[in-house]
């Protein structure tokens, strides 16, 4: 079985993902950056932090390269653009391009990279999404990407959100999102995940 890398595994999908990933029997070697956690995610950790198959590292700047740590193991590194994009911080956003450009960088051996992305209208224009956009493009010609668009299969079931629960570009606060869409976000993402068999061994 592979290892589920989980990127922003503190923050709103990223936590909800990982929950779901344990309560599975996966193991989980979860990724955050200093500058996102909160003392609220620091006690929702407390929940799963202590489960035996979660290990959690933080990223602090852009040389920290994950996958140097994680040479030795079949993995598949799993992406939630979605919270990358709700909240705004652009350390943050640097560090996980720093990330994927590491990917290009080491071409000997081909990863699994899985992003989950937030519907096209909520990921606005920007030099981050741009960025974004051109690195995939990059990282496919050389590693197998899957992309997951929420939307594809969710916009039907998505409510209307009050004023407060909308997508934040441009602020650096976090914006709630709805937690039945989380919830029901997850484990769609993760039946995807199963049937696509991405967490199981290649052959």
């Amino acid at each position: 079985m592979k290892t589920a890398v989980l990127f922003g595994a503190r923050q709103s999908f990223g936590f909800e993902l990982c929950s779901v990933l344990l309560e599975k029997g996966y193991e989980v070697f979860a990724i955050d950056h200093q500058d996102w956690i909160t003392d609220q995610q620091e006690e929702n950790w407390l929940l799963i932090g202590r489960n035996a198959n979660v290990r959690y590292r933080e990223l602090s700047n852009e040389k920290e390269f994950i996958h140097q740590t994680l040479m030795e193991e079949e993995c598949l590194y799993i992406i939630p653009t979605i919270d990358y994009f709700n909240r705004c911080n652009t350390n943050v956003r640097e560090q996980l391009l720093a990330q994927l450009q590491g990917f290009l960088e080491h071409k000997n051996i081909k990863e699994c990279l899985l992003l989950i992305h937030p519907h096209a209208t909520e990921r606005k224009q920007s030099s981050f999404a741009g960025k974004l956009v051109t690195l995939i493009e990059l990282l496919k010609q050389m590693h197998h990407v899957q992309e997951f668009c929420l939307s594809d299969i969710l916009c039907e079931e998505k409510t209307s959100a009050p004023e407060n629960e909308t997508w934040d570009n441009t602020g650096e606060n976090m914006v709630a999102l709805d937690k039945g869409y989380i919830s029901n976000a997850t484990k769609k993402v993760l039946r995807y995940m199963e049937q696509k068999k991405l967490l199981e061994n290649d052959s």
